[in-house]
């Protein structure tokens, strides 16, 4: 149907906070005239709201769920079924949609052919303001992109890693490498000491000198092999340690007092 515009929100009355949250950020993009919202109330609010739901679903161009634990445990899904519901209407153009505002058991809600509106790792409810904010400009996004009022956002686009970000993986790369092939020399050299060790014994046969002399390449091997070792843990701290400032680096929430020490140990990494 080409006549369709606004938006559907269904959501559970609890979840009003998100509800607000997503409205704020669609507002831009629709209008808070062409936005319509249902909770689980209404659906006990007389015998006809099956006919009103179809009503206002039959004239809207995107329907969003706001999908919680509640929203699972609502009578959306048991009595209204609302997923199947919306199903239907998507052959008649309606888009289809869910937000994540909690961690929940959404694969069992009816959802699968339903599209996120943003990235379901990423619950609301367990994110930063900066992220957050984040996560609700991709929602509007989405619903821009689905009522052609909007050109594509630049900015929400997948960004490239900073050069500091860069820097630490190329030096994780090289030292996890390295630490590779020191674990393979080690294991090399201890096996070369005890193969000699194994031929120590047989050569007392020979005479002391060949006993001495195998015995004295036995405990060489076996040297190295300790010196070796002690390099692949002195360079696995290392590693650690890098995984930890990338780890930080990467923490958009980090506050600058603790990023800071990351930014100085970065720098004698690059230095």
């Amino acid at each position: 149907m080409s006549n369709r515009n606004g938006i559907f929100i269904a959501y559970c009355f609890p979840d009003r906070k998100w509800l607000d949250r997503v409205q704020a950020a669609l507002k831009p993009v629709a209008g808070q005239e062409s936005v319509v919202v249902w909770d689980e109330r209404k659906l006990n609010a007389g015998a006809t709201w099956k006919a009103d739901l179809r009503d206002l679903l039959v004239g809207r161009k995107i329907a969003l769920m706001i999908v919680s634990e509640l929203f699972l445990e609502s009578a959306f899904l048991d009595q209204a079924k609302l997923p199947e519901l919306l199903d239907n209407e998507r052959a008649n153009g309606l888009k289809v949609c869910w937000v994540l505002a909690g961690h929940c058991l959404h694969e069992f809600a009816g959802l699968q052919r339903t599209d996120a509106a943003h990235d379901p790792a990423f619950a609301l409810d367990g994110l930063g303001l900066e992220k957050r904010e984040v996560e609700l400009a991709k929602i509007a996004h989405t619903a821009a992109l689905h009522l052609g009022t909007a050109p594509p956002v630049q900015a929400l686009l997948p960004e490239a890693e900073p050069p500091a970000l860069q820097t630490l993986d190329t030096a994780m790369a090289t030292r996890h490498e390295t630490l590779q092939q020191l674990r393979l020399l080690a294991r090399r050299l201890l096996l070369g000491a005890a193969g000699f060790g194994l031929l120590a014994l047989p050569s007392l046969a020979l005479g002391g000198t060949h006993f001495l002399m195998v015995a004295g390449f036995a405990a060489f091997f076996a040297c190295q092999a300790l010196l070796v070792l002690a390099r692949v843990d002195f360079l696995a701290q290392g590693l650690l340690g890098l995984r930890y400032t990338r780890s930080g680096l990467a923490d958009e929430s980090l506050p600058n007092r603790q990023r800071e020490p990351l930014v100085r140990k970065l720098a004698e990494i690059a230095g």
